[in-house]
């Protein structure tokens, strides 16, 4: 039998009894990366075996404390025999049997101890002597982490070859482990993404920080599905040696997240809609003053114009007639703008441009109302919004002023707006108005489904526009004292916070 030349450094040495029962030995023992067994010396059974020589044997724990050692290391006692030692100072070789019947060969190295209660024991260190007790507790601890992580798992070397694959990945995106290892995960990923994925991956953190991202992986069946990927750059671990990825399939979250927004998206266009019809009035009045003005004009064209200068006098009233037909077109843009169905476009905005858009129904409805409008809002200012929207909020919010002011007297019907930076991150504008007020009760409530303040209101007003305001990540609340009027105030960012398909998540 082979003996191996090359003599340890450190020859057997007698070592106290109570070391061996030490549990931080112990503790020592059973996590080093080589192999350890304890055998008794009188029937050559295996008492004792650490993590190491579990995992290369790959049985279960009970698995080796229930063998001779003969039945794992062959031929072991056997050379001890025809050394005729009770313990060989030198290390050897022999094989070391795997739960499957094969086996590999190990270096030994024996020491002897006497445990109480128990009489002689033979400590046998295990070393690697073909470079697979490493190559076994790598895959083993890679297992591991595949069989512990949520989702399904693969790691990915860094050119972007799977290496390994849990097996739940099938349930996922439908591949076979089979079918995913060697492949380039990039090849998989949507084309309008991989720029971007590719980008995010070399920016990781090489200290195994983990970050999360969403994007669009192909299916086996050829649709993309929406991923929610956590990666952890671990190509610096020895067990690893690549990008560890967990992967999550969204798709369904995704799809009903797209279905509510745009059931949103129409409820607020049916809201626009209402609040056109509550400046029905208002509208028809403005737009019969141009209309009736183009008529009077006309009519005057008709009968001076084949009286004595009654070319020139005619070319004044059509000019006359023009400028009030782009007053009536300006009113009708007005309106088909802020009602028409459009896709939610949120971008950074001058807040004047904001109130600008809806400026010309105020000023309808505050000339209805007899009230007095009063604008503060700077040059400068900026909200990150769809103008539409907010546009929407803050229209509903001057229309509730102005309806709890009609029970005043004309002269203290004023609707004040205002902007106002809160800090480096957020704006704010307030609308208030000089009506009675509310109780604490009714404030409290006036958020809720149903409570209004109008006498023919279903409630949904505010309820929308505090959904539309915190969806674009700021706040409305209100504030108000009996007898002293009420102020709403709409927090929203100052910069980009856009969200794109490939959303990037620390």
């Amino acid at each position: 039998m082979e003996r191996i030349a090359t003599k340890l450094a450190g020859r057997s040495r007698d070592v106290p009894l109570a070391d061996l029962n030490d549990h931080d030995s112990l503790v020592v023992l059973n996590g080093s990366p080589h192999g350890a067994l304890m055998v008794g010396e009188a029937d050559g059974r295996i008492i004792w075996a650490n993590q190491a020589a579990h995992r290369a044997y790959r049985g279960q724990n009970p698995d080796l404390t229930s063998m001779e050692v003969d039945e794992v290391l062959l031929s072991y006692r056997e050379l001890r025999r025809s050394a005729q030692a009770s313990v060989i100072r030198e290390p050897f070789v022999v094989q070391f049997r795997l739960h499957d019947g094969s086996a590999l060969p190990v270096e030994v190295f024996e020491q002897r101890y006497r445990l109480d209660n128990y009489g002689e024991v033979s400590l046998l260190h295990l070393r690697d002597a073909a470079g697979q007790f490493g190559v076994l507790k790598q895959e083993e601890r890679l297992r591991h982490l595949l069989a512990d992580s949520f989702g399904a798992t693969m790691i990915i070397m860094p050119n972007g070859i799977v290496r390994y694959v849990a097996p739940s990945i099938q349930h996922i995106l439908g591949y076979t482990e089979q079918e995913l290892l060697g492949t380039n995960i990039r090849s998989l990923e949507h084309a309008e993404e991989r720029r971007q994925v590719g980008a995010f991956v070399r920016a990781m953190p090489k200290d195994g920080t983990s970050k999360r991202m969403e994007l669009r992986i192909r299916h086996a069946d050829g649709h993309y599905r929406h991923i929610e990927c956590t990666i952890r750059n671990l190509t610096k671990n020895p067990d690893v040696g690549g990008i560890l990825a967990n992967f999550r399939d969204i798709t369904e979250r995704i799809e009903a997240e797209r279905d509510a927004r745009r059931r949103a998206e129409e409820v607020h266009v049916l809201a626009r809609y209402r609040t056109m019809s509550e400046l029905g009035s208002a509208i028809a009045h403005e737009l019969n003053q141009p209309v009736a003005a183009i008529r009077n004009y006309a009519a005057g064209c008709l009968r001076t114009l084949d009286g004595p200068g009654g070319l020139e006098q005619s070319r004044w009233a059509l000019q006359q007639i023009e400028g009030e037909a782009e007053r009536a077109t300006r009113i009708m843009r007005s309106v088909y703008n802020f009602t028409k169905h459009k896709r939610v476009e949120r971008k950074v905005l001058p807040v004047v441009d904001i109130i600008a858009d809806i400026f010309a129904f105020l000023q309808l409805k505050v000339q209805e109302t007899e009230a007095t409008l009063v604008l503060d809002v700077k040059k400068g200012l900026t909200a990150w919004c769809d103008k539409t929207l907010i546009g929407q909020a803050i229209l509903n919010l001057a229309l509730n002023g102005l309806e709890a002011m009609k029970d005043q007297p004309c002269v203290r019907r004023e609707l004040r707006i205002s902007a106002a930076n809160v800090d480096a991150a957020f704006v704010q504008i307030t609308v208030s108005d000089s009506g009675a007020g509310m109780n604490s009760e009714q404030l409290e409530a006036l958020f809720q489904a149903r409570a209004t303040t109008k006498e023919h209101g279903l409630g949904l007003g505010l309820i929308l526009s505090r959904s539309v305001v915190s969806n674009h990540g700021g706040k409305l609340w209100a504030e108000s004292k009996e007898g002293e009027g009420t102020r709403f105030y709409v927090t929203l960012p100052r910069r980009s916070r856009k969200d794109k398909v490939l959303s990037f998540v620390q």
